[in-house]
């Protein structure tokens, strides 16, 4: 244990719990997987995933559980049992702290839900150099920096939400506005043959509200009935990251790219949310082949070190 970092050791415990997801764990069984005391161990796990040990195994199991619903007709209480749940009303009261809605209703209605994923603790742990590649979990990562010379236009559809919607798990406002783009794209006039798709967000002018954008990239002429957005030139820091599927690329890479830019790189290059331009923009450069995703910050400040 003496040349292993804390959250390596809490890495350990992560990948026996999801190997293990649908067995009895207990604290003292996952402490022996990371070397650890239970002491230790118990509050490194809190520090490093942001959960309780058993309320992180109940939300994976929920998460994993989840798919179920839908894929099968199988029983409620029989999905709940076999991921270690001692009833349907267990499993539902889970479901629902997690997700905000009930297993019931998630399987009859059209709803999208944001997931909570397993953690991969090394991408908030190790530190990728400007320009250099890191691969992590199935993925690769990179940062620079970019000047943008010329104006780019977007058009498309946008919403106001509350900011508390931001990174929860649960209903998912984007994915809902990414549907609505796709199904209005074809009667949006300008914008460019094989248009670069992206998504912004931008706290909104009324307080607690941010607001959503999705579009293609356009032309500057306005279109009734639809929105227009422009990036502007200047100087950006851009974290890109593909991986072999876009089903991996937008479910499970996005999250963990977005917490690592934010929380890991630019924090230790001292920007801070207060040091940026308070928008975000994700640019989807590939969604077939080799699909990539570039998230777009503009800083207000130089970088350290």
């Amino acid at each position: 244990m003496d040349k292993m970092h804390a959250w390596e050791a809490i890495q350990k415990s992560v990948d026996y719990i999801e190997d293990n997801i649908k067995e009895e764990m207990t604290i003292e069984e996952l402490a022996q997987v990371s070397f650890l005391s239970m002491y230790y161990f118990q509050k490194l796990f809190s520090r490093l995933v942001g959960k309780t040990v058993n309320e992180y195994i109940k939300a994976r199991r929920v998460a994993n559980a989840k798919p179920l619903l839908k894929s099968t007709d199988r029983r409620i209480a029989d999905i709940a049992v076999e991921y270690g749940f001692n009833s349907h009303e267990t499993f539902t009261k889970a479901f629902k702290e997690l997700y905000g809605v009930t297993p019931e209703a998630y399987r009859k209605n059209k709803i999208l839900l944001t997931d909570f994923l397993k953690p991969d603790l090394s991408i908030y742990y190790t530190m990728v150099d400007e320009s250099v590649p890191l691969m992590v979990d199935d993925m690769v990562l990179e940062v620079n920096q970019r000047r943008l010379d010329e104006e780019e236009y977007y058009t498309g559809v946008s919403s106001q939400v509350d900011s508390r919607e931001m990174n929860n798990v649960g209903v998912n406002t984007l994915i809902e506005l990414w549907d609505e783009f796709h199904e209005k794209k074809d009667a949006i006039p300008n914008l460019l043959e094989d248009a670069l798709e992206i998504d912004y967000f931008t706290y909104d002018t009324t307080p607690g509200k941010v607001l959503y954008f999705v579009g293609g990239q356009s032309d500057d002429s306005k279109v009734e009935n639809f929105h227009q957005f422009c990036i502007k030139p200047g100087e950006y820091y851009v974290c890109s990251f593909e991986a072999e599927n876009f089903e991996y690329l937008v479910e499970d890479a996005l999250y963990k790219a977005n917490n690592y830019f934010f929380e890991t790189w630019l924090k230790r290059h001292g920007i801070g949310m207060e040091d940026m331009e308070p928008f975000l923009i994700q640019k989807y450069v590939n969604v077939t082949n080799e699909p990539k995703i570039e998230i777009w910050i503009k800083p207000t400040k130089e970088l350290v070190g």
